[in-house]
């Protein structure tokens, strides 16, 4: 069965890279013929190459080159759609923000305007029309694929801000997939307003969750340095901070290190090392594996984490509203594994210090429930994949067979890994 994967694999992004590494490995691992739509929005490839250093582009280049089976590459709705009508038993789209949208009006764009008399940005383009995402163009009986959507996230879309065209638009693609799944409770909500109740999506987790089972990182991909003492620390704290959290780390017997992002090195002054770009996603993801600890803003960085046992702590310094934090994805999914200690939100109201930040790191049965949730987050997907099989042998005849020899991660299966708390 040949299995199209439509997602935001090109974006010069850790996370975005690896969520479509595990989606393609678990759909081989599964006897699938994956292949990677390489659709390539214009307006987004100039905003990453824009943001992020040629060294660093060319090493999410890479690794697509050789990770992922691409098809030709396409710039346009209407190309997409011909290929995987020509060419797929199914397509999936997601994971990722692939459903996320930008109204014209909302109230914080209203506010930015009235207080600033200003326009939007350039990189904050406003959506007239659905994207490809959304697979906008008419099935076609007996030619067009078995349309599913795995995991899927609509970020903080203020879906009720939607103009009545768009949000009609949305509601009949969401009619036309075969399935839905979401990996927040947003989205959810937001899939079930445009419907108006007529889809009700299952959940699934990030499809990172899965990638120990059937991906092991190579060995020139691993981290070069011991990292299994150090707290990796990715987010724009003050310098006094940083200070402060080095010496209680100290104090525990460990160091603090940076942890770059593709379009900043996140680097400090009070580091004890320093990592540098370029960084391969999978020499992140290794990185992420083996430290002591993370404290960072990146949702994938956190799931990375979660799903290698790893202590973290998730801090949203978005400014949101304390009634909007449920648009947060890191506190979604805090929520879900009964470990809200580990989402701290930073702001003008909320200062947390060094010591309780170090605390929720180091908190045992927070990182129980995060260990605890990484085991439901695996069979989750594997429920959803089967789910998803069921579909397209009812359509088609055609079935996914379950997954086979899953690879042990790189700790192997049941290893923990301690820390002092």
């Amino acid at each position: 069965m040949k299995v199209g994967i439509l997602t935001f694999h090109s974006s010069y992004n850790f996370g975005a890279n690896l969520q479509t590494l595990a989606i393609h490995e678990m759909l081989k691992h599964r006897g699938c013929q994956p292949v990677v739509i390489d659709y390539r929005d214009s307006w987004k490839t100039e905003m990453y190459r824009s943001r992020v250093a040629p060294a660093q582009v060319e090493a999410h280049e890479r690794f697509i080159e050789k990770y992922l089976h691409t098809s030709p590459r396409f710039s346009c709705a209407d190309e997409v759609q011909e290929y995987c009508e020509d060419e797929l038993d199914l397509l999936l789209v997601g994971s990722d923000q692939v459903f996320r949208l930008r109204p014209k009006w909302t109230p914080k764009r209203v506010l930015r305007q009235l207080l600033r008399k200003d326009q939007s940005s350039a990189w904050t383009q406003v959506d007239e029309r659905l994207p490809v995402y959304w697979l906008p163009w008419p099935k076609i009986e007996g030619r067009t694929p078995t349309r599913a959507c795995i995991s899927a996230c609509a970020g903080a879309t203020m879906f009720f801000c939607l103009g009545r065209s768009l949000s009609r638009e949305a509601r009949h693609c969401l009619s036309n997939f075969d399935f839905v799944s979401v990996r927040d409770d947003w989205t959810g909500w937001m899939v079930k307003w445009l419907s108006r109740g007529k889809v009700h999506p299952e959940f699934c987790p990030d499809p990172v969750f899965g990638l120990n089972d059937c991906f092991r990182v190579p060995p020139e991909e691993t981290a070069r340095r011991d990292v299994s003492r150090t707290i990796l620390i990715s987010a724009p704290l003050d310098a006094q901070w940083l200070a402060e959290f080095r010496n209680l780390a100290h104090e525990r017997g460990f160091t603090i290190s940076n942890l770059p992002d593709p379009h900043t090195p996140c680097a400090f002054d009070a580091s004890d090392s320093a990592i540098d770009l370029p960084l391969s996603p999978l020499t992140w993801y290794d990185l992420l594996s083996k430290a002591a600890g993370y404290i960072g803003i990146r949702y994938h960085g956190l799931v990375s984490c979660v799903a290698n046992g790893t202590p973290a702590v998730s801090l949203d310094v978005s400014n949101r509203p304390r009634l909007l934090k449920v648009t947060s994805r890191p506190y979604d999914l805090c929520s879900k594994a009964g470990a809200q200690r580990r989402y701290v939100p930073v702001n003008w109201l909320a200062h947390p210090s060094p010591a309780a930040v170090l605390g929720r790191l180091m908190d045992g049965p927070s990182q129980a429930a995060m260990d605890h949730y990484a085991e439901h987050a695996k069979a989750r997907l594997a429920r959803v994949l089967d789910h998803v099989s069921t579909r397209v042998g009812e359509r088609t005849g055609l079935c996914l067979p379950r997954a086979r020899g899953l690879c042990m991660s790189p700790r192997g299966r049941g290893e923990t890994k301690t820390c002092n708390r």
